[in-house]
């Protein structure tokens, strides 16, 4: 095609092309240099985005140009202890904020005959705060900046305590991946809080591509209008400066221990169903977010073009919802309507590590953001083995359990 296109721009009369149709020509030629500049501009467009997320996204991000970058600059030094205290602690205090906005989100936006549960909206709104932390560069800009001969305070914005408990500890709790799987399963197997008039069990399938499609297609809409949420606010042209950026975040590490401590009490003194769900979701929440920070951070270097860390906190993490969800709502036999857990305190528990250590160990937040960030294949690559591995394996756990013996309402 493009020998005979080239002879005949070079030679129309050989090729037996007339005066009027050499414009025509010319123009599907200028057509296809247009196309390849696109792709061309497109693909530099997805590496810049790629390291800019490497810098930014404090659970790292598999971009080999980036880590070189970083070599070359000095700025890949490792974190001291003092740095990865206060690090912990304020993922620790994001951590608390997140769980509760998710469920407090839920339980808003949760009403009877709704087709999906307030889950949406809570990845949503952790992936608008996302979008708006990763684009933000003035705010921290000084925190960057190299003083008097001395390296600056950190070496990227993704090595701010502060931000990383914005990011990994507020936004990565109040999303979750698991129980998006979870809400999956419910649609695909018919399950309650909605059950709905399927013609046949093949809607099912039809019930479950919809919630991952409106999950993903939601979060994503609520990152890119965070970015630009973010760019506007950018124009009042402020910036933390590093006093009262220590401030800030020795503020948020003592909130985030006194709120610990807070909840440990409100356990042992309030005994209502109500308060536990809140309180052990709040005392398991810190440790989740914490062993997704520290597995992506160990994993995630490991495969270019594919966030390992993130992948195994969201599959194991989907897994030991499976398991929670089989034991509080599992029926002991097929002849009996009592759950395998039937004890309400236990109960309890089996909640808390569901919505607090679960739903803290998986995000979506993260999760859009590694998407947007690699580029076409290896994104396409990356969701759907993510979603359908955890897919999969709770419908081989929870599904099978449920057709052959069967699931009820837990006592809690």
């Amino acid at each position: 095609m493009s020998m005979s296109l080239n002879s005949a721009i070079s030679n129309p009369k050989a090729a037996g092309q007339s005066n009027d149709q050499q414009p025509m020509a010319y123009s599907q030629l200028s057509r296809r240099n247009l196309a390849q500049q696109r792709q061309h501009t497109e693909s530099n467009l997805s590496r810049l985005e790629a390291e800019s997320v490497s810098e930014a996204l404090p659970e790292g991000f598999p971009h080999k140009e980036r880590a070189n970058f970083l070599h070359a600059l000095h700025l890949d030094r490792p974190i001291v202890k003092s740095s990865l205290a206060a690090t912990l602690l304020n993922i620790a205090c994001g951590s608390i904020w997140g769980v509760l906005a998710r469920k407090g989100l839920i339980a808003l936006t949760s009403y009877p005959g709704a087709y999906l549960g307030g889950l949406v909206w809570a990845n949503f709104a952790a992936c608008y705060v996302m979008g708006m932390a990763m684009e933000s560069e003035l705010l921290w800009l000084q925190l960057l900046l190299a003083a008097d001969g001395k390296l600056p305070l950190f070496p990227t914005k993704g090595a701010i305590p502060f931000y990383v408990g914005i990011t990994t500890g507020f936004c990565g709790l109040c999303s979750s991946f698991s129980s998006m799987i979870l809400e999956m399963f419910n649609k695909a197997a018919n399950l309650p809080p909605v059950v709905a008039k399927y013609p046949n069990a093949g809607y099912g399938v039809m019930g479950a591509i919809e919630v991952v499609l409106t999950h993903l297609g939601l979060s994503l809409a609520g990152y890119r209008a965070g970015k630009h949420a973010s760019r506007y606010l950018e124009r009042l042209n402020y910036s933390l400066l590093p006093r009262g950026y220590y401030f800030l975040e020795l503020l948020s590490s003592a909130f985030g221990v006194a709120a610990y401590i807070v909840v440990i009490v409100l356990i042992a003194l309030k005994k209502g169903n109500t308060w536990r769900e809140w309180t052990l979701s709040c005392l398991f929440a810190p440790w989740g977010a914490i062993l997704r920070f520290a597995l992506s951070k160990k994993l995630n270097p490991i495969k270019k073009d594919f966030p390992l860390g993130t992948y195994t906190a969201n599959f194991c993490g989907s897994i030991l919802l499976t398991i929670f969800n089989l034991l509080i709502r599992g029926r002991k036999s097929k002849l009996s309507s009592i759950p395998i857990v039937d004890h309400s305190q236990a109960c309890d528990v089996l909640v808390g590590l569901d919505d607090g250590f679960c739903g803290c160990l998986t995000t979506v937040s993260t999760f859009i953001v590694e998407l947007c960030a690699l580029t076409m294949s290896p994104s396409y690559t990356y969701g759907a083995v993510s979603v359908m591995s955890s897919f999969v394996a709770m419908l081989l756990i929870l599904g099978l359990y449920n057709w052959t013996i069967g699931l009820t309402l837990p006592v809690c």
